[in-house]
């Protein structure tokens, strides 16, 4: 038995499936494939499964990370293709490898990279992406942060690097890395920061989908 990692996107309809219901149809996917995995012992047998830093429902992703283990001595040659012979629509397996040294460890992500997408409902209003540009460009941007712990003001740009603002298509791209693990801000902070800032803008859409996460030294995580 070894451990080993997939890397998955999550994207259209699968957006919307929970982390718990995710963890359930990975579990399926594996066991319809008939993939060599290690499951649990006892009364209630499952596949062992766990994915770094789960999505919020209604967040897409294409750098999502899924770790478990493997019965055989090597990764199938064919184990991306059947994975996702199985896998319901939105669902897709990009790579499936072995953990020979450990790997990298989950706790070792340190930062999410996101593109949020901002609709409106008509045209973009003319000023807005000057305007949020110079509101995130600011050294002190504070704004009421939920966690576990409670609430407590924050100062965001401490937990976010400066983001790059463009246009298409009639709506308008965020591209930002925000903190992730013990320092996790999620990108909705944001459009919050937006609506209270800058109340002028409503924002009628928003769209989060991660691109890629990084350890603390921007290394991409794999």
């Amino acid at each position: 038995m070894f451990k080993a990692r997939m890397r998955f996107s999550k994207t259209g309809r699968a957006k919307y499936i929970s982390h718990l219901d995710l963890m359930h149809t990975m579990q399926r996917a594996m066991a319809r494939c008939n993939m060599p995995i290690w499951f649990t012992e006892g009364f209630n047998q499952h596949a062992y499964v766990s994915v770094a830093l789960p999505l919020s429902t209604g967040y897409s992703g294409e750098y999502e990370f899924l770790d478990f283990n493997f019965l055989t001595e090597t990764v199938p040659e064919n184990a991306v293709e059947m994975i996702n012979s199985v896998f319901p629509e939105g669902l897709s397996a990009q790579e499936i490898y072995a953990l020979s040294d450990g790997g990298m460890k989950i706790a070792n992500i340190a930062w999410s990279k996101y593109r949020i997408t901002w609709g409106f409902e008509s045209e973009i209003p003319k000023d807005f992406i000057k305007d949020v540009t110079e509101l995130f460009a600011k050294d002190d941007i504070q704004i009421l942060k939920r966690s576990k712990r409670g609430e407590k003001m924050v100062n965001m740009k401490e937990l976010m690097k400066t983001p790059e603002i463009t246009e298409k298509d009639g709506t308008v791209i965020c591209e930002v890395i925000t903190g992730a693990g013990n320092n996790n801000m999620s990108p909705e902070y944001l459009t919050k920061a937006i609506r209270e800032y800058l109340p002028q803008y409503d924002i009628t859409d928003e769209a989060c989908h991660r691109v890629c996460v990084y350890t603390d030294d921007m290394v991409e995580f794999r």
